[in-house]
């Protein structure tokens, strides 16, 4: 599993920061009604949205949501979105690193 580093401090806006969180909670939402939080393709889609807070874009979050038969496609679509928004910055800046307070 590969990573791109980008600033996440430059990047996001409050509504894109949300809109992960949201996502979050969603896929969240979605394990526990199938009990299985944390378990599996849910605790390893959930870590790396978590990442993108730190400015880590992981290769294969969206085949790891695809995988997930319950996950709705509106919700893939959306993490899709956000991914794109990320690929288009690294290509057009570079990598960069977000720094922690």
């Amino acid at each position: 599993m590969a990573h791109y580093r980008f600033n996440r401090h430059q990047l996001f806006s409050p509504e894109n920061t949300t809109e992960v969180m949201n996502i979050i909670r969603t896929v969240e939402d979605i394990a526990i009604d199938n009990d299985s939080y944390m378990d599996g393709a849910y605790g390893e889609l959930t870590n790396m949205l978590y990442g993108m807070f730190d400015g880590y874009l992981y290769d294969n979050v969206l085949t790891t949501a695809a995988g997930i038969a319950k996950l709705p496609i509106e919700v893939c679509k959306r993490i899709e979105a956000i991914v794109d928004m990320i690929v288009l910055h690294i290509l057009a800046q570079g990598q960069s690193e977000t720094v922690v307070y």
